[in-house]
């Protein structure tokens, strides 16, 4: 495993040394640095000094992201979370790097996110894409499309609002490799096969996930259709089933309807996933972008377990761009269950530091 990242941070270096020397001849490289910070207060109207009320810092973070080509055929994209904030103190960033059990690198574990999101290499020859390396499990709803510094959630308590139970607690980054195939300008086939989100350890566990994927952009529709077989600890199988759907209208306007055949992510007694709540989430969501410079959304999330509702929750975003470099965001959000409500301030401040 070691010899494997060595090998793939050589390749990536190699990739950004060539993409300097290509400058001439149209290749690119650039790097991001992405602070984000959140304030998150929640309550529960009526209810005091029980845990029902408090704050977090949200989706606060420090973000880097590098992309580049050193050719027509090769790509790659680094993105990295060097620091997370959620709770007061350095607990989260610590998590990013050390095991909490056993202090080992987390680097090497599969059940749980670090500081590496997306470490990959594309190789393109015609219609057909291979891609290697740490990338995000090839199933999942539009939410999957923005960068972890990008996508807004609301929490409350140990809910999660905005974003989907799937998106927050399932550890999506895994490593291994995928081919891809376009037909036509519109529609893309995707096979990939990475490690699992239920083993411990990335290769060590011999734990995979084998997943399909067909998506396509046909005008105002677009879809993102997967399906992905995830092997547990147990020797069981999780079928994880997407079907996204997007369509926009009257210029301005985008809705949005996911589905997964799932209601949450389930955890061992030492705190880690270990297989899908049965059942079926419901995600619906509007958006509005008038102008360049702002946009609002709409999402609703509702979950069935069991036959009966697990958790309903709604909220809404704003965005607004007073610089190309810099959003300032808030949110509002309700959860059925609980009654509580949650908000959200923050920035995000985009610094381009290589372009080439």
């Amino acid at each position: 495993m070691k010899k494997l990242l060595l090998f793939f941070a050589a390749l990536l270096l190699c990739s950004l040394a060539h993409s300097q020397e290509a400058e001439e001849n149209g290749k690119y490289a650039e790097f991001q640095l992405i602070p984000r910070f959140d304030f998150n207060p929640y309550f529960t109207p009526g209810n005091t000094g029980d845990g029902s009320s408090g704050f977090t810092f949200g989706n606060s973070s420090i973000y880097t992201l590098v992309e580049g080509a050193f050719s027509e055929h090769v790509a790659f994209t680094l993105s990295n979370h060097w620091a997370a904030m959620t709770t007061p103190g350095f607990g989260d960033t610590k998590a990013l790097f050390y095991n909490e059990d056993s202090g080992a690198p987390q680097l090497f574990y599969s059940n749980t996110n670090n500081w590496l999101d997306i470490a990959k290499v594309d190789f393109t020859f015609g219609n057909w894409t291979f891609t290697v390396g740490k990338d995000c499990l090839a199933s999942g709803g539009f939410e999957y499309d923005d960068w972890d510094v990008d996508v807004d959630y609301l929490l409350s308590g140990d809910k999660v609002l905005l974003a989907s139970n799937l998106w927050y607690n399932l550890p999506s980054y895994q490593w291994g490799a995928s081919v891809g195939y376009s037909i036509g300008d519109h529609t893309n086939l995707q096979v990939q096969m990475v490690t699992s989100p239920f083993g411990e350890r990335s290769f060590a566990s011999g734990l995979f996930s084998y997943s399909g994927k067909l998506s396509g952009n046909y005008g105002p529709f677009s879809n993102m259709w997967s399906a992905s077989a995830i092997q547990r600890a147990d020797g069981g199988t999780e079928w994880l089933i997407s079907l996204a759907n997007k369509l926009e209208f009257a210029e301005d306007f985008t809705f949005g309807f996911d589905w997964y055949n799932m209601a949450d992510v389930e955890y061992d007694d030492d705190d880690c996933p270990s297989g899908l709540l049965d059942g079926n989430t419901f995600r619906a969501s509007l958006a509005w972008a008038p102008e360049d410079w702002c946009d609002v959304k709409l999402v609703g999330n509702i979950y069935e377990a069991f036959g009966t509702l697990y958790d309903a929750n709604v909220a809404a975003a704003f965005h607004y761009y007073p610089f190309e470099w810099m959003q300032l965001h808030t949110a509002l959000g309700w959860d059925y269950f609980t009654k509580s409500f949650s908000g959200m301030a923050g920035v995000k401040i985009n610094f381009t530091f290589l372009s080439l």
